[in-house]
């Protein structure tokens, strides 16, 4: 297969800089360039990646872009996996959440580190970056890979680029960085940028990593947002202004309660998806009006196939009850495949565990929110399983809000932070 004149780019980025990282939005072939750079470099090569991509992605890309290499996932129990460490292969492929156990349990022996989906490693605090942390300084050559760098904001750059230069560029703590760029409220709890940050570290970062977006340089069909308004129900409207308002309500009988701020919108939110958890983790239904909303959407779409994007567990329950011919993607292995075949036509996805390196462009062009997430790698990483090379068809994304809920307010999220992460891609393109 041959590499994209952009891809080609890339490739000499990556063989220019031993430390780098490659800011490629999804549906550019980020695989395809490391696969393709890779070649060059020392072996053996470990790639760290979410379950799901070690398990559906790794393999098949090599096989396209470096067909001779042998690929050995570590996976399995703790015995299985320190049995294929010892196999011979050119690429090991890992899931981050094995990471700190392969520092702790193997010597490491890796030249050549590529991390996919690099802002897995932002948080200083997770197991996953103080492993890593410990053997950075063994790295020859990283490729970190994302196409949303800065979901949150341009603060979850310092654990990227740390991994990277180990301070150099962004301050050797994150205290340091938020000391330079960042103003505390009163409590020190919440950090907001100061006006010359967001460019200052897009010229410090510029000279390793390198950013490109879809809209540049794909040439893909339209995606289309629509978002779907209903309203809850007067009664259950009235039980959601005084959950919002005493943090306690009673739906169904029984008694919600919200103990925190974060506890709070995200019981709003279960209350706007159709039902609630209560004290013991039961199930409490309060309404169908988004369940409602789609089936109209499925009626309009008629037969071509749709995915529907669900937050909570009792969101999929429901959806397996209204519509029992639907299938979730984790439901058997071969889902995905059959998805693109055309066999399922209603597809359920979870976006933190299917949002990242699923190809799902083939088997339609329909994409339902029944509840917005507040993650935007999710949201885009979702979205883009459909808008990416290989689709033919204008993509179609609903998102169903409950009017003058946390529903909006998540969307306006959503919206800001895509603000200051467009920013950042385009200054380092």
């Amino acid at each position: 297969m041959k590499l994209y004149p952009y891809q080609e780019r890339a490739v000499q980025h990556v063989l220019k800089n031993k430390r780098c990282a490659l800011w490629l939005e999804m549906g550019l072939g980020k695989s395809a360039v490391a696969l393709t750079a890779a070649k060059a470099l020392p072996s053996p090569i470990i790639v760290l990646a979410p379950k799901r991509v070690v398990e559906h992605v790794w393999a098949q890309e090599a096989a396209k872009w470096w067909s001779e290499a042998k690929v050995q996932p570590v996976v399995g129990t703790p015995i299985q996996r320190k049995a294929k460490l010892k196999i011979d292969a050119d690429i090991y492929v890992i899931n981050f959440e094995l990471v700190p156990w392969l520092v702790e349990n193997s010597e490491w022996r890796w030249s050549t580190v590529i991390i996919d989906e690099a802002t897995r490693v932002k948080n200083r605090s997770s197991k996953l970056f103080k492993a890593l942390r410990k053997v950075a300084g063994n790295w020859e050559h990283v490729i970190e890979l994302t196409g949303s760098p800065a979901p949150n904001g341009i603060e979850d750059l310092w654990g990227q680029m740390y991994l990277l230069d180990r301070g150099y560029r962004l301050g050797k703590t994150l205290t340091a960085f938020r000391e330079r760029w960042f103003r505390s409220d009163y409590m020190g709890w919440n950090y907001e940028p100061l006006p010359a940050a967001q460019d200052e570290i897009e010229y410090l970062c510029s000279d390793i990593c390198i950013s490109m977006t879809a809209e540049d340089y794909l040439d893909l069909p339209d995606m289309m947002v629509t978002d779907v308004e209903v309203d809850l129900p007067d009664a259950v409207s009235k039980q959601y202004k005084q959950l919002k308002s005493d943090l306690v309500a009673e739906i169904a009988g029984q008694e919600i309660t919200a103990i925190s701020a974060a506890s709070l919108i995200n019981k709003l939110l279960q209350l706007t998806s159709g039902s609630v958890y209560d004290a013991e983790g039961k199930i409490v239904s309060s309404h169908n009006v988004k369940i409602e909303a789609l089936q109209d959407i499925l009626n309009t779409i008629g037969d071509e196939s749709c995915i529907v994007s669900y937050q909570f567990k009792h969101e999929l329950a429901r959806l397996r009850e209204v519509f029992p011919h639907g299938v979730e993607v984790r439901d058997r292995k071969t889902a995905v495949e059959e998805w693109n075949e055309g066999k399922i036509k209603l597809l359920f996805i979870h976006p933190a565990s299917a949002g990242l390196g699923l190809n799902l462009q083939h088997g339609g062009r329909h994409l339902v929110w029944t509840t917005p997430t507040w993650n935007l790698e999710h949201y885009q990483q979702t979205n883009a399983r459909l808008h990416r090379r290989g689709q033919s068809k204008p993509v179609m994304i609903y998102r169903i809000l409950c009017r003058g809920t946390a529903d909006e307010r998540v969307i306006a999220a959503l919206e800001s932070k895509d603000t200051v992460q467009t920013a950042l891609m385009g200054a380092l393109k």
